[in-house]
């Protein structure tokens, strides 16, 4: 016969409680800044990537009891102080014209690695995650230190969570010598035949390159490169069109005043050859991209 304590339901933390409101902010606050996302974010594009605080607080509160120590479970998750609060100080700072460095008081939560203590009471289960997509929950299994099963039926999800999860913990530091080695392999073999497209600065080394696609003005017979406008940066940089014929140079100032009108809106293109200044119906825009003419 069974006893009342074998009865009882073995309850998890989610199916009691889940700080919702706190984890929704910190999941907010991970994708932010579009140039200091987690660095998972940048190995390749997922349409559905999972944030990774809010995977972690899934995979803990499903492991934990849900009697388990809910200060301890935030201070695992890496929210190490009231995100909900700091909500509140930034709506009253942008209302009254305050600028306030860092109301959260901690660094955002996914950037928190878990030490032994956090863990002790966590127990050593294995997650299965059979649509892992971008990989997650995985990721954050394996930093929680334990062991996931993963797979996922798009074969670019299974080899994101290959180069996400699996070779990274089964080789270590040793895979990134590798792929530094390969990296530079691939390099020197690819610069010769490219080396005539991305001509040496008179001074320094470039850093990247901004492409922008182009069409045939159907009036004047003009190169024109679309780009919505032409600024660089937020500091007042940014591109002069200079037409030279019947096409296009490029000068780099540093005045907005100075930047070039946009050559495209709504899909509609602007001909920005003087003795042209047309616009270039987006259907004939269309109909060069599906001929194939279009150029860049």
């Amino acid at each position: 016969m069974e006893t009342a304590e074998q009865a009882r339901p073995d309850r998890r933390l989610i199916e009691e409680w889940l700080p919702i409101a706190a984890l929704s902010e910190e999941c907010i606050r991970e994708r932010r800044s579009m140039t200091a996302l987690p660095p998972t974010y940048y190995l390749h594009v997922w349409f559905a990537r999972r944030p990774l605080v809010a995977s972690r607080a899934a995979i803990l509160a499903s492991l934990l009891p849900a009697d388990a120590d809910r200060e301890k479970f935030l201070w695992t998750l890496g929210i190490h102080g009231d995100p909900t609060q700091a909500k509140e100080s930034i709506s009253r700072a942008l209302s009254s014209g305050v600028r306030i460095d860092n109301p959260y008081g901690y660094e955002r939560a996914f950037g928190y690695t878990p030490n032994e203590e956090d863990l002790r009471d966590v127990p050593a289960a294995t997650v299965l995650d059979p649509t892992a997509g971008g990989g997650s929950i995985p990721f954050e299994v394996a930093r929680l230190g334990r062991c996931a099963v993963a797979g996922d039926l798009n074969p670019v999800a299974a080899l994101l969570l290959k180069a996400t999860v699996e070779l990274p913990l089964r080789y270590g530091a040793s895979l990134m010598s590798r792929f530094e080695g390969l990296s530079r392999a691939f390099r020197t073999r690819i610069e010769g035949p490219v080396a005539e497209l991305f001509p040496q600065a008179p001074a320094g080394q470039d850093a990247t390159y901004l492409w922008a696609r182009t069409v045939t003005c159907p009036y004047c017979g003009g190169l024109v490169p679309l780009s919505p406008n032409w600024r660089l940066d937020g500091e007042g940089a940014g591109v002069r069109l200079i037409p030279d014929g019947r096409r296009i140079r490029f000068e780099i100032v540093h005045k907005a005043s100075q930047h070039s009108p946009g050559t495209v809106k709504d899909g509609t293109g602007k001909c920005p050859f003087p003795d042209c200044s047309r616009e270039i119906p987006g259907d004939d825009i269309k109909k060069q991209a599906q001929a194939g003419q279009m150029g860049h």
